[in-house]
């Protein structure tokens, strides 16, 4: 899945992100998607990062 992360700001990501589901554990809760360690972040136009699912949370 691809989430546009236009106008973020780095701060708001490089900590990984929580993102309403209802297809995580806990239906209404969060998934929780987070940079892995070392990856790159691609800088430009506008930050390129990839995430990966790390847990969920109701």
């Amino acid at each position: 899945m691809l989430l546009d992360i236009t106008g973020w700001r780095p701060g708001e990501i490089d900590g990984g992100v929580a993102l309403a589901t209802e297809l995580g554990q806990f239906p209404g809760g969060r998934s929780l998607y987070d940079p892995r360690p070392g990856e790159p972040r691609t800088l430009g136009p506008g930050v390129i990062r990839r995430f990966y699912h790390s847990a969920d949370t109701p």
